[in-house]
């Protein structure tokens, strides 16, 4: 049996401010389902790269290598290209790992003075040529005026750090260290009108930059037969991927994922009308 639409609705997204480290957006003219569907999508569906694999040839600093490697996991990494990059899982072109679905980095420092030396990702080299090259510390970006490496331990007098790791692609779902966002703020009813939050002294709560309420007024009459259908929406990168392109393959992501669903629908109403 077809499934009748229990909305008629044409979404729309109007950008208010963005960066390449953070977009602030209303969605409207949708429900509350599909617009936290489109925000967990930021987090958990949208591909980088990451550090996935940590081969340790020598490591005599105070850390031990399960800290070292998983500190090395978490370093976000430019990941513009992963789309290039084909899933460990889903590579048909080798057995182990090769150029078109993994990026291997390098990291060799030995402290020869008195004073503390830091391993930072300006240490950690891509070994990738050509396109790939863009997979690398965000650090190390070349149109960053800001250089801010990112410290991975502190080596004494003696001490020294040599591996290989290698960067391969997924998505948040899978793994935190994936997630391309710092953070997602989202608002619907920035005037309390729904009630689905309970002040129990409205003039206690600071007021949302969108309120529409008058100067003195701090919580909407109960509005109970309201139903959200505009958000608020600030997006916070962590450097991997610009703050547009999470949104635009979010977008791309979640339309992949409801075509299917109409897809995997539109058969099975087939199916089941051939049965009669």
């Amino acid at each position: 049996m077809a499934l009748a639409p229990t909305f008629n609705s044409s979404p729309r997204i109007e950008v208010t401010e963005h960066n390449h480290d953070e977009i602030t957006f209303v969605l409207k003219s949708c429900d509350l389902a599909l617009a936290n569907s489109f925000r967990r999508v930021m987090i958990a569906e949208v591909p980088t790269m990451a550090i996935d694999a940590v081969h340790i040839a020598k490591n005599t600093s105070v850390l031990h290598d399960e800290f070292l490697a998983h500190r090395l996991g978490l370093i976000p990494l430019t990941s513009e290209a992963a789309d290039k990059f084909y899933y460990p899982r889903d590579c048909t072109l080798c057995e182990m790992g090769c150029d078109h679905c993994q990026v291997m980095l390098t990291l060799d420092v030995e402290g020869h003075t008195e004073e503390p030396t830091h391993v930072t990702t300006d240490d950690l080299i891509s070994q990738a040529a050509g396109d790939f090259m863009a997979v690398k510390p965000i650090s190390a970006r070349e149109e960053s005026n800001i250089r801010n490496p990112i410290v991975i331990c502190k080596l004494a007098k003696g001490q020294r750090i040599q591996l290989t790791a290698f960067a391969k692609k997924g998505f948040g779902k899978e793994h935190a260290k994936w997630c391309p966002t710092a953070g997602i703020a989202f608002e619907y009813d920035p005037d309390n009108a729904l009630r689905h939050t309970f002040f129990e002294v409205p003039s206690m709560w600071p007021k949302s930059e969108f309120s529409t309420l008058p100067e003195g007024e701090h919580e909407a009459e109960y509005d109970y037969k309201g139903k959200p259908s505009t958000y608020f929406m600030t997006v916070e990168s962590t450097g991997a991927l610009p703050a547009p392109l999470i949104l635009f393959s979010a977008l791309e992501s979640l339309h992949e994922k409801l075509s299917n669903l109409v897809r995997v629908l539109d058969r099975m109403d087939r199916q089941e009308s051939q049965a009669y």
